[in-house]
């Protein structure tokens, strides 16, 4: 690992040694401590780390890289060397834009010194309970518990130069029954370590296990659900990959105005959905620089429905004539008041459904998506919980279910099964006439 004075330091000497028009240079590195458990005890611990240095060189509209892992002056002046020569090499880029130079950032406050100085023994501890409580309900659980450190610089020969850190932590932990039909899970993310609370998500993933067993079928359709929030993150954070000028503007996705042109300032969404982005956001921050090294300024993508923002790349920004607008490194899907359990009574009849799996895109210029649920699907009939269900096949494009949501939970930060890399905050939602298109009988 390097602070921001030894990352400075080699980058120097890189720009220093660089005979190209223009140069980039980045540094990465990372430290993790895990373990791994399964069938009510510890498997496996280990604790991963590894730095990297990245030099793009540019010669007119020209463009070549390199990547290494060794830092000392002979290694750094053969990256340079071979940067330099790809450049010399490639074909000009019609969309080549050169680097940018000083920029303001804001302060980062996506690390922790508790997560950076947890210990193995610490970890052990963390997950000792979750086993104990598995043990005396005759279950079997398997999970994942991490904590890493990580740091980036990113530098032009224009004078940029920015520095970050982060800290991170992964619990996931999935809880079986013993006849193989109940299954159970619970997960999330945090940047503090002192804020994991893994008794808790074990006895979720526990009880859910319990409750899930012998599962009947129901026929495909339609249907009323609750989606906990990490199915409501796949779903946003999936839908977010497709918020894009350029592709609106070339009439390749959700965002492509009849006619031409994008949707921007319009109703695309329902008035109770807000999605934003915030380097210092309380619950989900994240990093304080983005493509290109712009800086990650607050953004509103989504404001009471109405589609205020797309991401913009710096080419196409200055074709379009338009301001970038960089993509986000985190998300906030601002959320309601209403418990869970509240939204399990208002709900005459429908599903509740705890998470997905194996998400895919079957067609961009809707954002539909197809996947199946996973570790507890539930029938809710008059209000209350009545029996687990098999699991379905989903086909469904977040931009229609967001203009079906009935109601909402408050915003939690959560981790789903795609968007792994992205802090990500959303609330339960209770939505209409979510189609569930195939019953599938995996448990």
């Amino acid at each position: 690992m390097l602070n921001e004075a030894d990352a400075q330091a080699i980058t120097n000497k890189i720009l220093a040694l660089s005979k190209a028009d223009s140069c980039i240079v980045s540094i990465s590195g990372f430290e993790n401590r895990h373990i791994r458990y399964a069938q009510n005890m510890a498997t496996t611990n280990g604790a991963p780390g590894g730095m990297s240095i990245s030099v793009e060189s540019h010669f007119g509209k020209q463009s070549g890289s390199a990547t290494g892992t060794d830092f000392d002056d002979k290694s750094l002046a053969t990256l340079v060397e071979d940067s330099e020569a790809t450049a010399q090499r490639a074909p000009e880029n019609p969309e080549f834009m050169p680097p940018i130079g000083p920029q303001k950032y804001p302060t980062g406050t996506a690390f922790s010194a508790t997560t950076q100085n947890t210990t193995s023994a610490q970890l052990a501890a963390a997950i000792q309970p979750v086993l104990q409580q598995a043990e005396a309900k005759n279950l079997q659980a398997s999970g994942f518990l991490q904590i890493g450190t990580g740091f980036s610089s990113f530098a032009t020969s224009k004078g940029l130069f920015v520095f970050d850190q982060s800290t991170d932590v992964l619990h996931t932990i999935t809880a079986r029954t013993p006849d193989g039909t109940g299954s159970g899970w619970a997960g999330t993310t945090l940047y503090d370590f002192s804020k994991l609370d893994a008794l808790a998500m074990g006895g979720v993933a526990i009880d859910k296990a319990i409750r899930s067993q012998k599962p009947r079928k129901l026929p495909p359709g339609k249907y009323t659900v609750i989606l906990e929030p990490s199915a409501v993150s796949d779903l946003v954070g999936m839908m977010m990959e497709e918020f894009d000028q350029r592709s609106a503007d070339e009439g390749r996705n959700f965002a492509t105005k009849k006619g031409g042109g994008s949707r921007l300032g319009e109703n695309v969404f329902g008035k109770n959905v807000t999605i934003t982005s915030d380097p210092n956001d309380p619950v989900v921050p994240g990093g304080i620089y983005s493509d290109d090294g712009l800086p990650a300024n607050r953004t509103v993508w989504v404001d009471n429905g109405v589609l205020r923002n797309l991401q913009c790349g710096r080419y196409w920004a200055q074709k379009s004539g338009r301001a970038p607008v960089p993509s986000p490194n985190c998300l906030t899907m601002a959320g309601g008041t209403t418990s869970t359990a509240d939204l399990i009574k208002q709900t005459k009849r429908g599903l509740l459904i705890t998470r997905f799996w194996y998400i895919r895109e079957v067609d961009p210029q809707t954002v539909l998506l197809t996947g199946l649920t996973r570790d507890g699907v539930f029938l809710i009939d008059s209000g209350e919980i009545v029996r687990p269900v098999c699991n379905f096949r989903f086909n469904e494009s977040p931009v229609t279910m967001l203009n079906k949501v009935i109601a909402m939970g408050p915003s939690v930060r959560t981790y789903g099964e795609e968007i792994t890399d992205t802090p990500i905050s959303v609330p339960t939602l209770l939505v209409d006439e979510f189609t569930l298109s195939s019953v599938s009988d995996a448990v």
